[in-house]
């Protein structure tokens, strides 16, 4: 009989995670703060942004990796989300409005991560 803690990977267990980020990106893209970090930055808005930010991610770019089925582990998409708030204060200035958005979406992010149990309080 097979060992059911290696079955961890079912279908059926994607599914629900699935789900679950599903909910938690449509939260985050809905949330006040979500605006500077909705579409891929753009090289005319930010000058040397892409010579700075080696590796960058936005809402959109998670959207249709989700959609795609990137996401086979909550780590996966963890680290894609905590990629927008890393590029944005590395770019940009503490004082700046990018920068305030970041840290205000951010926690607002661990909270849904936290009720949806994804990661303990």
């Amino acid at each position: 009989k097979p060992n059911n803690k290696e079955k961890s990977k079912e279908p059926k267990d994607l599914d629900q995670l699935y789900s679950t980020l599903k909910n938690i990106l449509q939260q985050v893209k809905s949330h006040q703060s979500a605006w500077p970090f909705m579409e891929p930055v753009k090289r005319t808005e930010a000058p040397g942004y892409y010579e700075v930010i080696r590796f960058p991610m936005d809402l959109k770019t998670m959207s249709e990796r989700l959609k795609n089925r990137y996401y086979v582990s909550k780590k996966l998409f963890m680290a894609d989300m905590q990629r927008v708030f890393t590029n944005c204060r590395e770019y940009n200035p503490p004082e700046s409005e990018y920068y305030k958005c970041a840290n205000i979406l951010e926690k607002f992010f661990y909270t849904k991560i936290k009720e949806a149990g994804l990661i303990d309080k």
